[in-house]
């Protein structure tokens, strides 16, 4: 049996301002050539396919018609999870009616106790959920997001049959993966993290929210990350899914990469080096977040760097730091007039003054002289 599991599509997703509807229209198209050549027995999707809980009308019909076509198209069943950016409403609409085209969209918590079997796989959903809800479901005291899974995590094991390879699919973070900023808080002043003890006893736990596909190292614990880069701490990630092959004593797993119309570049370099294209980057239609030196008599450097790199999303400016002892050892008052203006120029540009600056420097500075 192969076994597909993907997540964190954030359908809608707006950096700066910039949309990412055409970028995600064009990754989803590659990623269902890849699915159409894997040829898997059931596509799994662990929460946030929308990046807000109102997703506009153009990131529903993105979502709809990439489903219809891994679902009804293709006849691959489909198991669907939300996350913390989905709303719930929107994203079961019309999930009893799906669920006998075998979509199956889970987003209760007491769907967690009934597996959907397919053939010796038997898949576990774990959908986000609040703490307030999961207060609510088990009646208890919980004070952290991690009581709340290890109390529902013991409520499964007992119905966890060895004859079977049990697959657990959720949305949270586990202990040692690192976030990125794109990756929303799950809760406000708790401890969201689980601890990987509390997920033994699964063939495979299946997750989704962190964006790193690589971002654990953990023998039955996946993320398969986000399929494009969300934010420019994710730069140099690999993008992608997972494809899991289950046989009757083994289960492997593999990243399967896709490639972005266009990825995400963080540039730190000189305001001259950027405008000239003096750095190393793939295309000019990348989005840029450039980080510069020299930008303090530049105009408008924004509209010049949109002129060369037209997707360019942001624009941060280096400031060099001086130590106080390095503040402590220039004494203005021993120093010459030349020796002032020089050092003030090196301290802006980090170069030192050529020779015709000096020339005309020197002139200017002889000439006032002369009429004090």
């Amino acid at each position: 049996m192969k076994v597909i599991h993907t997540a964190d599509w954030h359908l809608g997703k707006v950096l700066n301002g910039q949309s990412f509807l055409e970028d995600q229209s064009y990754i989803l198209d590659e990623f269902i050539k890849k699915v159409e050549k894997e040829c898997p027995d059931v596509v799994i999707i662990a929460g946030d396919i929308f990046d807000t809980s109102m997703p506009s009308k153009r990131a529903i019909t993105l979502m709809e018609e990439t489903i219809a076509q891994i679902n009804i198209e293709l006849g691959i069943p489909t198991v669907i999870i939300n996350g913390n950016h989905d709303g719930k409403a929107r994203l079961r609409y019309g999930s009893n009616w799906f669920q006998k085209n075998e979509l199956f969209i889970r987003t209760e918590i007491e769907d967690f106790l009934n597996p959907i079997q397919f053939g010796n796989v038997r898949i576990f959903t774990m959908p986000f959920f609040t703490l307030a809800e999961a207060r609510q479901y088990l009646d208890v005291t919980l004070t952290t997001y991690e009581d709340a899974v290890a109390q529902l995590i013991a409520m499964i094991k007992p119905k966890l049959d060895a004859s079977f390879h049990n697959i657990l699919v959720g949305h949270f973070t586990v202990y040692g993966a690192p976030k990125s900023d794109s990756e929303r808080e799950i809760t406000v002043g708790t401890i969201e993290s689980v601890a990987p003890s509390i997920l033994e006893g699964f063939d495979a736990v299946m997750l989704g929210h962190i964006h790193h596909p690589f971002a654990l190292n953990q023998s039955n614990i996946y993320y398969s990350g986000s399929l494009l880069q969300y934010s420019f701490s994710e730069v140099n990630q690999p993008k992608g899914f997972r494809c899991f092959q289950i046989l009757d004593d083994e289960m492997t797993q593999r990243f399967i990469q896709l490639m972005p119309k266009r990825k995400l570049s963080f540039v730190e370099t000189s305001f001259h080096n950027a405008i000239h294209g003096k750095f190393s980057f793939d295309h000019q239609e990348d989005y840029f977040h450039f980080h510069l030196s020299e930008l303090e008599f530049v105009k408008d450097p924004m509209q010049q760097l949109k002129q060369q790199f037209p997707n360019t999303l942001a624009l941060t400016q280096q400031v060099k730091e001086i130590s106080s002892q390095e503040r402590a050892t220039k004494n203005i008052k021993k120093m010459k007039p030349m020796e002032i203006v020089n050092s003030f120029y090196k301290d802006l540009t980090e170069e030192s003054l050529d020779d015709v600056q000096e020339k005309n420097i020197t002139s200017f500075l002889n000439h006032y002289g002369e009429e004090q």
